[in-house]
């Protein structure tokens, strides 16, 4: 023998996942033209869907927070 200790790690895994999925189904014709702009724009499909979602959180959030000021 080499006189090199194994020893076991372990790991810590969650128990439940911080992250959720969901299923989108589109018309093939709006896919093609949703993966077209994406690969165009350096994405895939899920990531430029992710962002869009993103996006439209932040600009609700904006525009309730404008609304409330304003009253």
């Amino acid at each position: 023998m080499s006189g090199v200790k194994k020893t076991k790690t372990k790991t810590k895994t969650a128990s439940k996942s911080v992250l959720k999925k969901i299923s989108v189904a589109f018309e093939k014709e709006y896919y093609d033209e949703l993966f077209a702009y994406a690969s165009k724009n350096g994405m895939s499909v899920e990531e430029y869907a992710k962002n869009a979602i993103h996006e439209k959180f932040d600009s609700d959030r904006i525009s309730n927070m404008i609304d409330y000021m304003s009253r």
